[in-house]
């Protein structure tokens, strides 16, 4: 796990919420606070999906992928005023988790995080796994720093590795 510090606040926020950066990745939870808070958790509602739009899509990630949840996150935020904070974590899917860190990383009981924090205008990025079984190997984790790394620069965005 590391704490990523970003230097251009506006570059990185289109990323999120305007450009297609993220959009293959999954939303696990999002909260934004401007007046009022607004949470969203990740997890699809299967039972409103019905019969139809369930077969069309049988493959149907559990959690709603972020391309589907930010263009409600973006009306919540667009206007004069930034948020006083929100928080936004989003999860790696598993063909996504293959892509970048291949079968072996990607075939251990591991979700993949990247969580998104803006705070006294700060903007801040942490990575994160949540295993499924005890481990003591922790090569995963540190090959999903790398990676989470390499996707910021890969999107130029400016940012700092503090730890």
């Amino acid at each position: 796990m590391i704490l990523i510090r970003i230097f251009d606040i506006k570059e990185t926020m289109a990323w999120l919420l305007i450009k297609d950066g993220f959009d293959r990745l999954l939303l696990e939870e999002a909260h934004v606070m401007t007046f009022a808070k607004l949470s969203m958790g990740g997890r699809r509602n299967l039972e409103w999906y019905d019969g139809e739009e369930r077969e069309r899509h049988p493959d149907m990630p559990e959690h709603i992928y972020w391309k589907e949840a930010k263009p409600i996150l973006f009306s919540y935020i667009k206007g004069k005023k930034t948020p006083s904070q929100f928080q936004i974590s989003l999860r790696l899917t598993r063909e996504e988790a293959v892509r970048r860190l291949g079968e072996r990383m990607a075939g251990q009981d591991v979700d993949f995080l990247l969580h998104f924090r803006f705070e006294k205008g700060n903007l801040s990025a942490v990575t994160g796994c949540s295993y499924h079984a005890f481990t003591m190997d922790k090569q995963a984790e540190f090959a999903w720093d790398g990676v989470a790394q390499e996707m910021l620069r890969e999107l130029q965005i400016g940012f700092e590795a503090v730890s």
